[in-house]
């Protein structure tokens, strides 16, 4: 009975929660809203942050926005805001999207990138206190770097998770409101969704039922590519079934599970980072090229690896942090350390600001 008298509390607040700025009975803070100084007050250990996840430039089929995903990531962090005391930062609107390419409008960023993106947007954030994130995950193609991205941060002590269509609980909540059982992209239910949050953005004359996906996997095309799988709408399921009332409940039930997540990791324990100080003994010395006119000096102290380049000293500002094996990242530089035959430290391949230098070891 909870459940369903949440359902209907959510389908009335959603059209409304967009015809304001913000809902004046939001439970959360939104960190693009406030000031530093209230960032300063608000962020802490016991802070769970909240980091929405939808393209903002991906094809939807003829009827649907380039911002769909944006639009549904934007909408779950509304509803998510009227339930929990939590902090929601802007939408992430870039990430991993191969798949849709060959249409016009369509944006992606490389794997390594969007897992990059994810571990320094958080890692920055996260030097405020915080330790807990979680990611309303509007896409598929994003589960791997996100996957990725919370292994990283896992050995810095931060716990990130992320929603999961392929989680049995979100297939649920949607799955209750498909007419078809058919579904994957711009279908029914993006549709539906579409139409409860901006029906402004959607022209229904041009939603078709297109199911040229169905069993396939890969990229799509709107015209004949070798390698590719021809879908000219770039519709993937029964987009003509989708409407206003579906799109109420499906958003209200998928926020119900969103929330549940969020509780459970707010119970679960912090988490201790990896303990390197005696691995990073192993990068600790100086390091110049063969003109003697670039100096990195590396150094660590309290498990965090430093480092001072041409005596210009940001240890207090960016350290280095571990990204791979042996490679490590900060604002300005990505170094990788490379061994001899015998496995100890001999050089470095240094990016800074866009220049490439070898660096041997002294």
């Amino acid at each position: 009975m909870k459940i369903n008298s949440l359902i209907i509390f959510f389908t009335c607040i959603t059209v409304l929660s967009f015809a304001q700025n913000r809902n004046p009975k939001n439970k959360a803070v939104f960190l693009e809203d406030i000031s530093w100084t209230t960032a300063q007050e608000i962020l802490n250990e016991n802070s769970l942050l909240v980091l929405p996840l939808g393209a903002g430039s991906k094809e939807h089929g003829p009827h649907l926005p380039l911002s769909t995903d944006f639009l549904q990531a934007q909408a779950l962090a509304d509803l998510v805001a009227l339930e929990r005391n939590v902090v929601i930062t802007p939408i992430i609107n870039y990430g991993f999207y191969p798949a849709f390419l060959k249409y016009p409008g369509s944006t992606s960023t490389t794997f390594a990138t969007a897992t990059d993106m994810v571990v320094q947007v958080i890692r920055s954030l996260a030097a405020y206190g915080p330790k807990k994130f979680y990611i309303i995950n509007i896409g598929v193609s994003t589960t791997p770097p996100l996957l990725a991205a919370a292994k990283i941060l896992a050995e810095d002590g931060i716990l990130m998770t992320f929603s999961r269509y392929d989680k049995p609980a979100f297939e649920k909540a949607e799955a209750v409101f498909r007419t078809k059982s058919y579904s994957g992209h711009a279908d029914e239910i993006e549709t539906s969704n579409i139409l409860n949050i901006r029906p402004d953005l959607v022209e229904m004359k041009r939603a078709v039922n297109d199911s040229s996906m169905k069993a396939k996997a890969g990229s799509m095309t709107p015209r004949p590519i070798e390698g590719g799988n021809l879908n000219t709408s770039g519709i993937n399921g029964y987009a003509a079934l989708g409407t206003v009332e579906k799109g109420q409940k499906n958003m209200a039930s998928f926020a119900i599970e969103l929330i549940k997540e969020i509780d459970m990791l707010k119970d679960i324990e912090p988490i201790k980072g990896k303990d390197r100080s005696a691995e990073f003994k192993d990068y600790e010395g100086i390091y110049t090229n063969e003109k003697g006119d670039l100096k990195l000096e590396i150094s660590q102290k309290d498990n965090i690896l430093h480092y001072i380049l041409n005596d210009r000293d940001l240890r207090n500002f960016f350290h280095l942090y571990k990204d791979g094996t042996d490679y490590f990242s900060s604002m300005y530089i990505n170094i990788l350390f490379l061994r001899d035959k015998n496995g100890k430290v001999e050089k470095v391949w240094c990016r800074n600001r866009g220049e490439y230098v070898w660096l041997e070891k002294k």
